[in-house]
């Protein structure tokens, strides 16, 4: 089964469509670039699936506290992303905190998959992330580079 036929049927599993992500800008920092009508994707609308931000792989659920390589340590307070499987657009929000404070983070691009393998090709970054959707499609998983040194360093685990 191809992971955009994944998506689709989970978006049979979806209540109520118009519930996916809502476009919540991180402001007016640098951390964070502006979403729909700026720079940002445009993944929260249409037929888009939302998945929510459960663990950083084996450093536990959400929130969490995480110091990768030589970055600060980073709480990672609550995040979604959303997928549409239409068009492979996928954008993601990341509440966190670290020693500057609050604040939120924005990704967004391209996806591509063959099978339970997704691809998620930045246009924030340029950086293409490897990840996946889970075995029972209920999640999926992006293995992202938060230091931004060219080292995937943290497992992003979402779930419905």
């Amino acid at each position: 089964m191809s992971v955009s036929e994944r998506i689709r049927r989970l978006s049979r599993l979806v209540p109520f469509p118009a519930l996916l992500l809502a476009a919540a800008c991180g402001g007016g920092d640098n951390k964070s670039p502006t979403g729909p009508g700026g720079e940002g994707g445009d993944a929260g609308h249409g037929s888009a699936i939302e998945f929510r931000l459960f663990s950083l792989g084996p450093a536990g659920r959400i929130p969490a506290d995480l110091e990768v390589e030589d970055c600060t340590m980073t709480r990672f307070k609550s995040g979604k992303i959303a997928i549409d499987p239409n068009t492979g657009e996928w954008q993601m929000d990341l509440q966190v905190h670290d020693n500057t404070g609050d604040w939120g983070f924005r990704d967004w691009g391209q996806s591509q998959g063959d099978g339970s393998n997704v691809l998620f090709q930045s246009d924030y970054s340029g950086v293409t992330y490897p990840g996946g959707v889970n075995d029972d499609g209920t999640g999926v998983i992006i293995l992202y580079d938060w230091c931004a040194d060219g080292v995937p360093d943290v497992n992003l685990v979402f779930n419905r």
